[in-house]
């Protein structure tokens, strides 16, 4: 294990690669994710049919190739050099934006009906109701969906390595080809990935023990 020893600072800086990728994914994701999913609820048919089209792509393809559409395609297109994080951290985005507006749109739905009654008859508006009352109930019941959308964007983050992104696996890929030591390497990499996701996983569980709405999940 010396050999991982002296290569620590490499995956430690792989590592930290792989959770501001992830993180910014998901965190940017639940906020455009929000916007989709209001607008394919409110926004109207064509609308709705344009967002429905959005999400197809993005859960349609495999992120690999959005990453090489982004990095390689459209950056040609428009004459301009592109730069790996950013177009990572835009991919990553709206890939989790086209999943995270499924998981949010069916909380709002879970809550809508009753819920948009009574903001209603206490005097608030449509867009009052929706941003004060059905929305705050809804990020409560997505928290188990979240958790699986980290999950799988955090295991997704090795696609990077296409654009030339060196996150945790791809430092472990290179360390292989230098160690001819794949057994240890992966193992020990496998090993922290499981700690991440597994820490953040009980620590979302945790929060939504203490604000889940009794009686009321969705499907996720």
């Amino acid at each position: 294990m010396e050999f991982l020893i002296e290569r620590l600072p490499q995956i430690i800086n792989g590592f930290i690669l792989t959770v501001e990728f992830t993180i910014l994914g998901v965190l940017l994701g639940l906020l455009f994710g929000i916007i989709l999913a209001i607008g394919d609820l409110y926004g109207g048919r064509a609308l709705s049919s344009i967002i429905r089209g959005y999400v197809e792509f993005f859960r349609g393809s495999p992120i690999i190739i959005q990453l090489l559409i982004f990095f390689f395609t459209i950056p040609s297109l428009l004459h301009v050099i592109p730069n790996s994080f950013v177009v990572g951290a835009l991919v990553f985005t709206l890939n989790s934006a086209a999943y995270q507006k499924g998981y949010i749109k069916g909380a709002m739905e879970a809550v809508f009906e009753d819920q948009m009654t009574a903001g209603l008859s206490i005097g608030l508006s449509k867009a009052q109701t929706i941003f004060y009352v059905i929305l705050p109930q809804a990020l409560r019941l997505v928290i188990p969906a979240w958790t699986n959308e980290f999950s799988s964007l955090t295991k997704s983050t090795p696609a990077l390595l296409a654009i030339g992104v060196y996150e945790l696996t791809s430092v472990a890929k290179g360390i292989t080809a230098d160690t001819f030591r794949p057994l240890e390497t992966y193992a020990f990499v496998a090993v922290i990935y499981l700690v991440w996701i597994s820490s953040v996983a009980k620590i979302a569980d945790v929060l939504y023990e203490k604000v889940k709405i009794p009686g009321v999940e969705i499907s996720v």
